[in-house]
């Protein structure tokens, strides 16, 4: 039964979802008393992108999702995207240099949430609450325009001491994460994530061989750090860093954190920070930056990993 009026929630909000924004839309071409949000003004939302280089849809997905990252157009919404590469497109002969099976493993986490018969790509998710081909520009928009109007809990991101490594190893560098005011219905999970923008791939296999095109927000590694309970108001942690990525650029790198509840998926709490602005010296800390990928069959440089997605 708890399944079941889930379901009947989630389709109710779907149907509603479009009907807001194009409100929105009607009152805003009409002059409606209202100026444009400032960015101040803008409530951050969650936009997850579940997508493959060996999809053959996922490249126009991929390119949505920058356009609405990087033009942040959406008024009254600060998006935040994470762009996560699921495993199951790969074969032996080629692998998607981003991929993980922990992508999958959250994806199959999405499907039984919301009773999908089975996993797909592109998907995009949006607050962990709505569901839709990932390559829908004008649902994609009416979605994020009406969860925007519903300001969730800021995740704070900051600064915090390192922590001594072993002995031929440098400390390892921390950040702290804090949440107040929070209002959970059910148990929830804290996420911190790695996303990196301004990564290019030239895709030597499946069904995009030869085709080339960049990438936002792509997460490079993805871990739960902590649990809270429905009777928790706050969170407030320590958590040390993974080592960055030996591809990557520390200076397009962002830190995105955020609070969902476990059965509903439903996110509650959001927040993003530059990597570089909380850890100034991060430059000094990082591996060398290497040349943009090529997808293959080489092994990968920065694996995912997660207790519990």
């Amino acid at each position: 039964m708890k399944r079941f009026s889930r379901r009947i929630a989630r389709i109710a909000l779907a149907v509603f979802l479009p009907a807001v924004a194009a409100v929105a839309a009607w009152a805003q071409a009409s002059g409606g008393g209202q100026p444009p949000a400032k960015p101040a003004d803008r409530s951050p939302v969650l936009v997850e992108l579940f997508t493959s280089e060996g999809c053959p849809h996922c490249p126009e997905a991929d390119a949505l999702l920058e356009r609405l990252y990087a033009g942040q157009s959406i008024e009254g919404a600060q998006i935040i995207a994470l762009e996560e590469h699921v495993d199951y497109w790969d074969r032996q002969e080629w692998v998607d240099h981003y991929s993980s099976p922990d992508f999958t493993a959250r994806q199959k986490l999405y499907a039984d949430a919301m009773d999908l018969d089975s996993l797909y790509t592109p998907q995009m998710v949006v607050d962990g609450l709505v569901e839709f081909v990932g390559n829908n520009e004008s649902r994609a928009r009416a979605t994020i325009s009406a969860l925007g109007r519903s300001a969730l809990i800021p995740v704070r991101i900051l600064p915090a001491d390192s922590v001594p490594g072993a002995a031929s190893a440098p400390p390892r560098v921390q950040v702290r994460l804090e949440a107040r005011d929070l209002a959970l219905s059910s148990p929830a999970s804290v996420f911190l994530a790695l996303a990196e923008d301004r990564l290019f791939s030239r895709v030597t296999g499946g069904s995009n061989t030869g085709d080339s095109w960049p990438h936002s927000s792509i997460a490079r590694w993805f871990h739960a750090v902590g649990t809270l309970s429905p009777k928790d108001a706050s969170f407030a942690a320590s958590v040390a860093l993974d080592p960055l990525p030996r591809d990557g650029r520390a200076e397009n790198m962002r830190l995105i954190a955020f609070v969902q509840e476990v059965e509903s998926r439903r996110v509650v709490a959001l927040g993003a920070a530059r990597l570089a602005d909380v850890i100034p010296d991060v430059k000094a800390a990082a591996h060398p930056a290497a040349a943009s990928p090529t997808s293959g069959a080489a092994p990968k440089t920065a694996p995912v990993s997660s207790k519990s997605f």
